[in-house]
């Protein structure tokens, strides 16, 4: 309790000296349980918070005996809901997420029969779409766990047909598609496979850097726009309200730029530029972007591929395919210039590494690299040797970037990819987050997984799928308590953008973005957390999305 109240002093004293003259705030949420955080703990004080020009202008513990409320032009009774810094997805792909909203949806399929069924479905309700892309297929659900072919696909139109895996880092491509491409038996790429039949013949998957050889028609700006607008709805209705993109190309970055300076498109990202050696140039050239509501001075690198499609980069044979290492991306010389050029610079370098060969190059390579206080990230971390974990943190402040609901939809099958001497390296959050002096960004890789940070805070707190499934957890030696969990999705996220001076707290001159629910996230029964409806989401001073009128 004293420490509680230390910590307040200061806010008593913006209360106090409110009693002089009155100040006129925007806003005034009144009566809420403000979450405020002090160390690895988070408590609630009682009171009101006062908004003026988007940021927090006060914030007010309720004493006994006294009920001044900030006066403002309008004020929200909150009736003693709980008040959350404003949620943070710390690696995401925003406009992944819209595209996938408005394209064949093959999350949850039990075969590949079933997704030829979705597809059929799509063709017929969308006849004017000139090429049908899909998204959430997983060829680790169903029976048999063997990887689609294009067969199925003939005869269903003479469009191309795009499906992409789960995770991104495969497709399943129809012939229409593949002959657009000029894709055959001997198509090949580094960093990429193209799977082929019995008889030589490309059975229409094609896994990380062979999905480049595709040859069909990008989403038009109306669709991308549409994809946007889908996206941001989904995100403001589930509590989110900042996230990191990871990974765009400057078409993109350009277009999300114009939407938001007409304010059509209003949450604020971050966004890594997708890395090749023009954007490199480009953006050297540019230098960073930084408005309200964009910022840009980070790189999105890929080391390995994924797990789920035998593309994470391991440092032994995968257990279930003795002759497969995984595949490398990039090259070493590459990404060593790479980094050279982005330390140049004053960027922030962010590098998928899954595999744990892919972590510890690229940790190598860091710390070879990264300027002091530069906060590289390793995007997923996924796989990481116990003599790599503890190199994370240090005076480079280097970052794991991890994303809990991975856990929960890997555990499944990840003993069969690794086996069980290397299980104890995967997933291992706690122990991350340790390394990296209590620093753990967390996100969803939405669309890869389901928007809601709620799934985060369960997986990683209770390391089960939504099901209940294991009912002991999964790997609980390495789980996290709410409060870090909640740290992860708010401070922590901040931190990982540089913009924990604006973001990620309920303080006096941050941004106004806030979180709120009826439901006490840190005492409330486990099993309900992934039920918890969001009240209101506020963004910068704004309610952009009520529960209730």
């Amino acid at each position: 309790m004293k420490a509680h109240l230390s910590a307040f002093f200061a806010l008593l004293i913006v209360s106090i000296a409110g009693c002089g003259p009155a100040f006129l705030a925007d806003t005034t949420l009144m009566n809420a349980q403000i979450a405020q955080f002090e160390g690895d703990s988070l408590y609630y004080v009682y009171g009101h918070v006062a908004v003026r020009d988007g940021k927090i202008l006060s914030v007010t513990p309720l004493v006994e005996g006294q009920n001044d409320v900030p006066s403002a032009l309008d004020t929200v009774d909150l009736q003693g809901a709980y008040l959350y810094p404003g949620f943070v997805d710390a690696h995401a792909h925003f406009m992944g997420q819209g595209l996938a909203m408005n394209a064949v949806n093959l999350w949850g399929a039990t075969s590949w029969g079933e997704c030829v069924q979705r597809v059929q479905t799509f063709i017929a309700e969308h006849p004017d779409a000139e090429v049908i892309r899909g998204r959430g297929w997983d060829q680790n659900d169903w029976p048999g766990a063997a990887y689609p072919t294009a067969e199925e696909l003939d005869g269903l139109t003479d469009k191309p047909i795009v499906l992409s895996r789960i995770d991104g880092h495969a497709v399943v491509a129809n012939r229409v598609a593949l002959a657009l491409s000029g894709i055959t038996g001997e198509s090949r790429i580094e960093g990429g496979e193209v799977l082929l039949d019995a008889q030589g013949q490309p059975t229409g998957v094609l896994i990380d850097n062979a999905e480049s050889l595709l040859q069909i028609a990008q989403p038009s700006e109306e669709e991308r726009i549409e994809a946007l607008l889908a996206a941001q709805a989904r995100c403001y209705s589930l509590g989110l309200t900042s996230v990191h993109d990871a990974g765009l190309p400057t078409e993109d970055i350009d277009l999300i730029h114009r939407l938001q300076q007409t304010d059509q498109l209003t949450i604020p990202l971050y966004v890594m530029v997708s890395e090749s050696p023009e954007a490199l140039a480009e953006w050297k050239a540019r230098g960073t972007l930084k408005t309200d509501r964009l910022e840009v001075h980070s790189f999105k690198f890929y080391s390995d591929g994924a797990l789920g499609s035998r593309g994470a980069l391991l440092r032994q044979p995968y257990h279930d395919r003795h002759d497969h290492f995984g595949l490398q991306i990039r090259s070493y010389a590459y990404m060593q210039s790479a980094a050279q050029e982005v330390a140049a610079m004053g960027w922030q370098m962010n590098t998928h590494a899954i595999g744990d060969s892919a972590n510890h190059f690229m940790l190598d390579l860091y710390q070879q690299f990264a300027p002091q206080g530069s906060r590289w990230r390793i995007e997923h971390a996924q796989i990481v040797s116990a003599s790599d974990r503890v190199r994370f943190g240090g005076t480079q402040g280097l970052l794991p970037s991890v994303q809990p609901t991975h856990a929960t939809s890997d555990m499944d099958w990840a003993l069969e990819r690794l086996g069980s001497l290397r299980m104890p390296d995967a997933y291992a959050y706690l122990e991350l987050r340790q390394a990296a002096d209590g620093i753990l960004p967390l996100g969803t890789d939405f669309p890869v997984e389901e928007v809601n940070p709620l799934y985060t805070l369960y997986a990683a707190t209770a390391r089960k799928a939504l099901d209940g499934h294991p009912a002991a957890g999964f790997q609980m030696e390495n789980a996290l308590t709410r409060a870090q969990a909640l740290k992860g999705m708010t401070h922590d996220a901040a931190y990982a953008a540089f913009q924990e001076e604006e973001l990620g707290a309920i303080k006096n001159g941050f941004w106004a973005n806030f979180t709120i629910f009826t439901e006490d996230l840190l005492t409330c029964p486990e099993d309900i957390l992934p039920t918890l409806k969001v009240l209101q989401t506020w963004v910068q001073g704004g309610c952009v999305y009520t529960a209730q009128p």
